[in-house]
């Protein structure tokens, strides 16, 4: 509706819906604060508008007297004026009211005046009457300011402008900056919001007389939603700036709750924003702490993402001081936000899950309320962290009694059931939720999203039988999310890198002989949907680590040089600037793998060559490069591999001395781990040389040195004992089966007496010792290979999977029979060699039907 037709209808509002008393000599109006709140034209931070808008400049504090003689005394061109001001006044709250009403037409009509006042100023050199006034422009700019846009606040910003051109005719008044300023810190232009807003708060300092906080207010509040990392510093300058400046107004309790906020928002500012909270509580009176300040506080702590323990325990005691005061203050009184609040901080820790349920009792108490499906769910979020299955499962048990579970409800105890590998949980509650989904005909409530999905392949990939993985079933699972994307178009629905990456991951760890092509495909599925506009699924380092680790376990043939050729693809889309690709730990890890898993002097060479690589990036500044612990293990057992005997030993143990060397020297990235020593141990059993067992044995010593000076990441483990086992049997020392049975008494002792089972002895231990009495001189040698393989029978009977004989066994004691010249041995072998045949037949029926098509 125009102006022009608004002019043929009723003028003024109802008394009861609008009250305008004008004031001819300046053009201002009083509107009532219940009005002003519900016409949507309040211009600041305030709890209200104030019920006259005065010009800061002009009356700096002091009112003039206005009377209703002296309206009635004055000209008729006047109050003509005035009233042509109120109308248009009237016709824009009006407008701006109505659903349909266009603020770009109300800021048209408004330029239509502005530049016939113009004209007529230029043509005859006078200034024309005028039908508007800056309240008119505050309006607009405050109704730009509720479309919370960008362009919106730029609008709204060119309109100021607009107005500053009118000077001295009209002068910008408070509440036209305010207006402008609350348009930046609503429309989520982020930085560039906020510094423009820094801008124009200076331009108004050196423009008018500021007499209050509200637009410094909506400058520190643009800083706390502008995301800048620095946010928290330029919204304390700010406020800074209103407590020492003697010409600015004071700050507020709303300037003070604002900066909190924008600490609250910035990297680890909690102990900065605690630190106001302090200060307001030492100030007191109108700036005592309200619940807007401890809520906003407790979740800076929240958003920590160092030392989370210590963060939660400070979210919970600002609580608790809540509680504590609130019989004095109601309004500090904490609602269940803020016992969310807290309970999410216990749960981003993983910790004090006793503290956590303890917040329903207290929630009860101070706050009389019930936890909600966010609390509940949060709760939930906490036992799937610290792996508390059976309370979780239980929650949600109670939750579904109470109709309070939802999908995040499901997911989150999918998560917990995850964390442990339990993926027949797993699937069988999200089975669950597309069967309520179902149910409820499509209720999105229950409508799984790609969190849920990406928790079942987690669980999966995290699952201990992993000859149980179906891959055909990971197909399922992702065909049914793009289906159900397609089917609702739901953006929570959207495949994303994380979940590709999950499905790589199982990829990798699985056997099946069909990984290494199914990868490929997946590769090509996440570059066709990022070509197809995808932005959430981008092939990035993670996910090529996983391609090469795939080629790696499943012995592709040249799977080391398809892995150089994957990193040399990642590294050149780093330069140019595809940034997640940046090269990562697990990507340079995996291709030093392939490099070691390929078993010859090449593979050494070349994982040596790519170690030597990533020490010149990470000197030329490349801090992703940066070589670790992982690095150094990959490339000793690619010399422990390599087949080139004692020089590949020798040059294992010079790159395990480096480890512990740059360590000393203060490097905590390169510190040797049990894994290391085990390479290291591992290249001298396959060095074939005289000084093997001697350099094993060392190696063992310096590994028990480390752990009793309480290093516990180079503890000796099962495998450690078992190569020093392999190392001996290979031996050609005379003593050397002894010595090898002495090791396994010694796992034995210590998982069967201490039950340490680190130290269990497995069919490898067993079977090596076996296999070292079977080339033993020593007399009793088939005696005691007899007796080994009695009590391996004894335990595995006695309920030892693990310990069952096979082939291997049965093979390495016909051999210690074979050396016999005993009268049983003929009988002996001839026993063994039915029971091989008959085990070599089961295994081949096995192998066949394994083979067979599903």
């Amino acid at each position: 509706m125009t102006f022009r037709r608004a002019k043929q209808s009723v003028l003024f509002f109802s008394g009861a819906l609008l009250f305008l008393c004008i004031v001819p000599s300046t053009g201002a109006f009083f509107l009532p604060h219940s009005k002003a709140a519900r016409l949507g034209t309040s211009f600041s931070q305030a709890s209200s508008y104030p019920l006259q808008q005065r010009d800061d400049h002009r009356y700096s504090g002091r009112r003039k007297k206005t009377t209703v003689k002296r309206h009635s005394n004055s000209h008729p061109s006047q109050r003509n004026y005035a009233t042509e001001v109120t109308r248009f006044n009237q016709w824009l709250i009006k407008h701006l009211r109505e659903d349909g009403g266009s603020v770009k037409e109300a800021e048209s009509e408004l330029l239509q005046r502005v530049q016939k006042h113009r004209e007529i100023f230029e043509t005859e050199k006078r200034a024309g009457p005028r039908d508007f006034d800056t309240f008119s422009f505050n309006l607009i700019m405050n109704a730009w300011g509720q479309q919370r846009s960008m362009n919106a606040a730029k609008n709204a910003d060119n309109l100021l402008q607009i107005l500053l051109q009118q000077t001295p005719v009209l002068k910008p008044d408070s509440y036209s900056y305010s207006a402008v300023l609350n348009a930046y810190a609503k429309c989520r232009g982020k930085t560039v919001a906020a510094k423009r807003a820094e801008e124009l708060l200076n331009q108004m300092e050196n423009t008018i007389q500021v007499t209050t906080d509200i637009c410094h207010n909506a400058v520190i509040n643009c800083w706390s939603v502008s995301g800048h990392p620095d946010a928290g510093r330029r919204a304390q300058r700010w406020l800074t700036r209103l407590e020492e400046s003697k010409d600015t107004p004071k700050p507020t309790k709303i300037s003070y709750n604002n900066c909190i906020k924008a600490w609250a928002r910035s990297p680890n500012g909690a102990s900065n924003a605690h630190q106001l909270l302090q200060k307001m509580q030492d100030l007191g009176g109108q700036f005592s702490p309200d619940k807007i300040s401890y809520s906003t506080c407790i979740d800076a702590y929240c958003k920590c993402t160092d030392d989370l323990s210590a963060a939660a325990v400070k979210a919970e005691q600002l609580l608790t001081q809540m509680e504590e005061k609130a019989p004095m203050n109601e309004d500090i009184r904490p609602d269940v936000v803020a016992y969310t609040s807290v309970l999410y901080a216990f749960a981003k820790a993983g910790t004090h899950t006793n503290e956590a349920m303890q917040l329903i009792d207290r929630m009860k108490k101070h706050a009389n309320e019930q936890p909600n499906t966010t609390f509940l769910n949060t709760l939930l979020h906490l036992f799937a962290k610290s792996h508390k299955i059976e309370p979780a499962e239980t929650l949600l048990r109670s939750m579904k009694q109470n109709d309070m579970a939802d999908r995040i409800s499901y997911t989150a105890v999918i998560s917990a059931n995850a964390n442990v590998g339990n993926a027949k949980r797993a699937k069988e509650l999200l089975s669950e939720i597309w069967s309520q989904y179902e149910s409820s005909e499509g209720n999105a409530r229950f409508l799984p999203t790609t969190k849920t999905y990406a928790s079942v392949l987690h669980a999966i990939a995290k699952s201990k039988d992993r000859t149980s993985i179906d891959l055909n079933e990971v197909d399922n699972l992702l065909d049914q999310l793009r289906t159900l994307h397609q089917e609702t178009g739901s953006p929570e629905l959207q495949p994303n890198t994380v979940l590709y990456s999950l499905i790589f991951l199982i990829l990798s760890n699985s056997r099946d002989p069909s990984a290494p092509e199914r990868a490929e495909k997946l590769m090509a599925l996440m570059k066709e949907e990022q070509g197809g506009g995808n932005e959430n699924v981008r092939p990035d380092a993670t996910t090529y680590a996983y391609l090469i680790n795939t080629y790696t376990k499943s012995r592709v043939h040249n799977s080391a040089q398809m892995a150089r050729k994957l990193l040399e693809e990642v590294e050149a889309g780093f330069e140019k600037g595809y940034d997640e690709l940046r090269p990562t730990k697990l990507l340079y890890s995996a291709v030093l793998q392939a490099h070691a898993k390929s078993a010859s002097r090449e593979g050494a060479e070349c994982a040596e060559a790519l170690l030597q690589r990533t020490k010149d990036l990470y000197r030329q500044g490349k801090l992703y490069a940066k070589p670790t612990t992982l690095y150094y293990n990959a490339v000793i057992d690619a010399h422990s591999r390599s087949k080139r005997g004692r020089d590949a030993a020798k040059r294992a143990e010079e790159l395990l001395d480096e480890l512990e060397q740059r360590h000393r020297a203060g490097d905590s990235e390169l510190a040797p781990t049990t894994r290391s020593y085990n390479a290291v141990i591992l290249a001298w059993k396959n060095s074939n040389s005289e000084m093997a067992p001697r350099r094993a044995e060392a190696l063992l010593k310096r590994m028990n040195e480390r752990y009793s000076s309480g290093d516990q990441t180079c503890r000796p483990d099962r495998v450690t004992i078992n190569t020093i086992i392999g190392v001996w049997a290979k031996s050609r020392a005379p003593d050397a089966a002894e010595r090898a049975e002495t090791f396994l008494k010694f796992m034995e002792n210590l998982y069967l007496t201490v039950g340490d089972s680190t130290f269990k002895p497995d069919s490898y231990s067993y079977n090596t010792v076996i296999d070292a009495y079977s080339s033993s001189s020593l007399p009793t040698a088939t005696d005691r290979a007899e007796g080994l393989y009695t009590r391996m029978m004894e335990r595995y009977q006695a309920g030892d999977s693990e310990l069952k004989p096979g082939i291997i066994t049965l093979t390495a004691l016909r051999r210690a029979w074979a050396q016999s010249d005993s009268s049983e041995a003929h009988e002996r072998i001839r026993h063994l060699s039915q029971d091989i045949e008959k085990k070599q037949k089961h295994h081949t029926a096995n192998k066949r039907k394994a083979a067979r098509p599903k």
